[in-house]
């Protein structure tokens, strides 16, 4: 049975205003009619009036009251962190707090895939796991109700229904107890949030159902601004690097029409590629004549990322005479916004220097 907001209110001895707040918050659950009216458990209704004997309706107020200080409190905490790492660490944190809990499990899913990737893995104490486990939905179907229908699903090791691959793993692990949150953001669920106790099987109470699902939208919602200001940090970087290519080839111009043969202008245009991109190598190729050069990249214009044992080529022609000239440019990570075309501008201005040549 379902109850108005006017009727949980009278029943609560709290305004229909703070009903709403309540509900739009997620600390009380609640559903809408067709016409947008919100309808509210009689259960949610009843544990409370339970809890002050139906008399106090000022304890009712004061156990709501509790709740939202502590997620007032949690999602300042979650809010102020913009860094991705930091921010995992603090939800884990938060969700293992709340609910005395012994490790929480962050996992991303990805719909094209229909994939979980797990991101981190924290114990009551802050430690991080090492745990780079992806899988399918359709290998856990605990994991697959949660994401499809926005549910919290709770799963005990005793339990002889639950799910055999997750129930495998849980023993494994020594887990007794393992509660699953989705992560909703705009309608969508983006991850999971998994809450193990490795000591007792359990059964939340509403109130702690309440405060995960809380946590988890407020997670939600933290860890998408955390990627748009990591993405909003890489294109600052980028166009940082931008700037600074530009320059070095501008600057580099000069040197390709001071050379007195097409190698020279080769070599000339490999050197001016590799320290503009901050690339490993280039090398530079018309007419078979053949340039290279080397250099150990920094880093710094590629949003700040280092060597690694993966390459990145990207190619760039011009045509030169009855030939084409060529620039193969190996860079330590993805070619960032613009540096194609960057290397394409270098390839053309080699092109026309080679042209300008004095016919031997």
């Amino acid at each position: 049975m379902y109850l108005s907001v006017q009727y949980a209110a009278r029943r609560l001895g709290v305004s229909p205003h703070t009903i709403r707040r309540w509900t739009t918050s997620g600390f009380l659950p609640c559903t809408r009619t067709a016409g947008g009216h919100r309808r509210i458990k009689q259960e949610d209704i009843d544990e409370l009036t339970h809890l002050i004997g139906g008399s106090n309706h000022l304890a009712a107020r004061l156990a709501r009251e509790r709740e939202l200080e502590t997620l007032v409190e949690t999602a300042i905490v979650v809010s102020s962190q913009l860094e991705v790492p930091e921010l995992l660490r603090e939800i884990a944190k938060q969700m293992t707090t709340l609910l005395d809990a012994h490790m929480c499990v962050i996992s991303e899913y990805d719909p094209a895939t229909r994939t979980v990737s797990v991101q981190a893995e924290y114990d009551d104490l802050g430690n991080r796991t090492v745990d780079t486990m992806t899988y399918t939905l359709s290998q856990f179907p605990m994991a697959r109700r949660a994401i499809e229908d926005h549910e919290s699903i709770t799963v005990n090791a005793g339990d002889l229904h639950a799910d055999p691959a997750e129930v495998a793993i849980m023993r494994r692990d020594g887990d007794k107890c393992l509660l699953i949150v989705p992560m909703i953001h705009q309608g969508q669920a983006i991850g999971l949030l998994e809450v193990l106790d490795h000591q007792r099987e359990r059964r939340f109470s509403r109130q702690e159902m309440r405060l995960a699902n809380a946590l988890a939208g407020q997670a939600a919602v933290a860890l998408h601004n955390a990627k748009m200001f990591a993405h909003l940090k890489r294109s600052d970087n980028d166009v940082l690097a931008l700037r600074h290519a530009v320059q070095r080839i501008a600057d580099g111009h000069a040197a390709l029409l001071s050379q007195a043969s097409p190698h020279g202008v080769l070599q000339a245009a490999a050197d001016l590629a590799t320290q503009a991109l901050d690339a490993m190598s280039c090398v530079a190729s018309c007419g078979g004549s053949t340039a290279g050069a080397t250099n150990a990249p920094s880093g710094a214009g590629g949003g700040g990322t280092t060597q690694t044992d993966t390459a990145h080529v990207i190619v760039s022609t011009a045509p030169c005479g009855t030939s084409q000239l060529a620039l193969t440019l190996t860079l330590s990570r993805a070619a960032g916004e613009g540096q194609a075309e960057l290397l394409g501008l270098v390839a053309a201005m080699a092109a026309g220097a080679i042209a300008g040549l004095p016919v031997a």
